[in-house]
């Protein structure tokens, strides 16, 4: 009698208790023959032999070398530290990796928050109000890492938040330039986030919830601190539609790298953060608080003609 094939949803909770090096192994390598992303194979291929005999050591590449296809693939990262992690944010940079050397990033376009454009859903300001949730900062850094890469119930398996990646992050926290933000349920940690901070620009690598809105509180909060702090933005990466609605836009590669590298070159706030209990209300007004607003961070506007959705649906935003 022939063996039932498991169900899709069966599928993934196999492969989500399967050990890791299986799992982020077959994953990684079905991840990379998606139909979508076999163009970018051959120059992935080619960039990746053109680094690895420098791999041994550090390797931070100017945003410039960016391919379009994959999209934003610069080159391998090598042997970096938290020194070159800065450096490479900095520049425009991110780290990436869901299977074999850790890689370097500058998508064509970049998702990042003027805070003054921050949007914040009424039923959020009400859960601020009401004290259900409470936040912190820096308080448990490595549980919000953890919960970040723990895979998600009925999605695929794969994490690029590898053990390199978190123990990279691990260390820039131990030195300051890493945060975390958690919410608090009864004390219980249920939601929460976690970036790099590089002078006055914050990059959010990931974010978790458990219990429903408990990240879009902690999020709302931390830009409120970011915004009274003087950063000039935050950085969500990739398009999404939660990103989109909460005011996060898109933004040019050019445009983004020259971003980073005037405002990452100022002087941050390194070290343990915490709330500023006059910011932890639902009072916040970004358009009208102060802070940096968009029109002194690029008053000229942005050149990226297209919006979230039609990035989204047309694919010219290409994750990989």
């Amino acid at each position: 009698m022939a063996m039932p094939f498991p169900s899709g949803h069966a599928l993934l909770d196999l492969l989500a208790r399967a050990p890791y090096g299986v799992r982020q192994g077959l994953l990684g390598t079905a991840y990379l023959l998606v139909p979508r992303r076999l163009p970018g194979l051959i120059p992935l291929a080619l960039a990746t032999l053109r680094d690895l005999p420098r791999v041994k050591h550090p390797i931070v590449p100017d945003p410039s070398m960016a391919l379009d296809v994959p999209d934003g693939f610069c080159g391998l990262a090598g042997r970096i530290g938290v020194p070159e992690l800065l450096e490479g944010y900095r520049r425009g940079l991110f780290a990436m990796s869901h299977i074999g050397p850790l890689k370097w990033w500058a998508p064509r376009h970049r998702m990042v928050l003027f805070f003054d454009q921050t949007r914040i859903e009424k039923n959020t300001r009400r859960l601020i109000r009401n004290g259900k949730f409470t936040v912190t900062f820096d308080r448990a850094f490595r549980d919000v890492l953890r919960n970040c890469a723990e895979p998600r119930p009925g999605a695929t398996p794969l994490t690029w938040l590898t053990p390199r990646m978190q123990a990279l992050f691990e260390d820039a926290h131990e030195q300051g330039h890493a945060h975390s933000v958690e919410v608090w349920e009864d004390g219980a940690l249920v939601g929460g986030l976690y970036g790099l901070a590089v002078g006055r620009v914050f990059f959010t690598e990931s974010q978790f919830h458990t219990a429903r809105d408990s990240s879009k509180i902690g999020f709302a909060v931390f830009n409120r601190h970011l915004q009274a702090w003087g950063f000039a933005m935050n950085d969500g990466k990739f398009p999404t539609r939660y990103l989109g609605s909460s005011g996060f836009a898109p933004i040019t590669r050019a445009e983004f790298s020259v971003l980073t590298q005037r405002h990452g070159s100022q002087p941050g706030y390194v070290g343990r953060w915490q709330t500023d209990p006059e910011l932890m209300d639902d009072k916040w007004q970004p358009e009208a608080d102060g802070g940096t607003k968009r029109g002194h961070v690029l008053p000229h506007g942005t050149a990226c003609p297209y919006s979230v959705e039609e990035l989204l649906t047309t694919q010219r935003s290409c994750t990989w």
